[in-house]
C-alpha cells in the first residue's frame, strides 16, 4: 500500500514543492522557514564562490518591477499612465500586490525607495502619483517639458555604435527619446554597461538647438532629446 505523503500539496508557483513559493528574483515565501545562510554560510557568499551573481535585494527587485511597469508595460499591473507617464501611487501598490512575490509591498516601501539617491534618479512621486523619469519604450507618447540644456552633453556607447552615430546621428533606438549624460563620468558609466571600453561622445547642444533639437531634463545626471544630427556630435575622449 502506498505510504501517504506528509509534505502537503505542492504550491503551483513553486517548482521545489510545498516548502514555500519563489517570487521574482528568487525571494522565498513565508512557508520556507529554513535558515537562508544554510550550512555553508550566507547565500551571497556561496553565489560568489560558485560564479553566480548575487541575488537581488528586495529594493532592487521592487525598483526593477517599477521600471518595467512605468517604462514599458503598465498593463502588467493593470494600470494606465497619463500623458506624463504617471499613475496613482495607491493603484501602483495594488497592482504590485497582485503579482507573486510582491504581496508585502506597501506605499511606505515605494516612497522610501524613491527617496534614496538611486531611486530618486529613476522615479518621481508628486501629488500622490509616481512616474519613471526616463527610459520609456511605450507606444504611448510621454510628455516632458523642454528646457535649455548645458553647453555640452555626453553619450557613452560602444566603439562600433560610435562610428555609426558620428556618421548618421544619434537616434533613440527602442526608447522614445535620446538619452544623454551631464558629464563624462556619467556617460562612461552608461557606456560601461555595454562594453568594457566605451567611447564618449560630446553633443554641441547650441548647434543642435539651432537645428531644431529640443532637450528635456529627466534626472540629476540625465537629459533627453530629439534626434541629434551628426554635425553636432564629436568625440570627447
Amino acid at each position: 500500500m502506498d505510504r501517504p505523503s506528509r509534505r502537503g500539496p505542492r504550491d503551483p508557483r513553486d517548482p521545489h514543492g510545498p516548502r514555500g513559493s519563489r517570487g521574482p528574483g528568487g525571494s522565498r515565501g513565508p512557508g520556507d522557514q529554513r535558515d537562508p545562510r544554510g550550512p555553508r554560510g550566507p547565500r551571497s557568499q556561496r553565489d560568489r564562490r560558485q560564479g553566480r551573481p548575487p541575488r537581488p535585494s528586495d529594493d532592487e527587485r521592487m525598483s526593477r518591477f517599477l521600471a518595467f511597469v512605468l517604462r514599458h508595460h503598465p498593463e502588467e499591473a493593470g494600470l494606465e499612465l497619463d500623458d506624463r507617464g504617471s499613475v496613482d501611487l495607491d493603484a501602483m501598490v495594488e497592482g504590485m500586490r497582485a503579482r507573486p512575490g510582491f504581496e508585502a509591498i506597501t506605499r511606505d516601501k515605494i516612497e522610501h525607495l524613491a527617496a534614496t539617491d538611486e531611486g530618486a534618479a529613476r522615479f518621481e512621486i508628486q501629488d500622490n502619483r509616481i512616474r519613471a523619469r526616463y527610459g520609456h519604450s511605450l507606444a504611448q507618447a510621454i510628455q516632458h517639458e523642454p528646457a535649455d540644456p548645458p553647453a555640452d552633453l555626453f553619450h557613452g556607447t560602444t566603439p562600433d555604435s560610435a562610428e555609426q552615430i558620428l556618421a548618421e546621428g544619434l537616434k533613440p533606438g527602442d526608447r522614445q527619446r535620446v538619452h544623454l549624460s551631464v558629464d563624462t563620468p556619467a556617460a562612461r558609466e552608461v557606456g560601461g554597461r555595454r562594453c568594457t571600453d566605451p567611447v564618449i561622445l560630446r553633443i554641441d547642444t547650441a548647434g543642435a538647438a539651432k537645428a531644431g533639437v529640443r532637450f528635456y531634463p529627466a534626472a540629476p545626471t540625465v537629459w533627453l532629446s530629439d534626434d541629434i544630427p551628426p554635425q553636432c556630435i564629436f568625440r570627447a575622449e
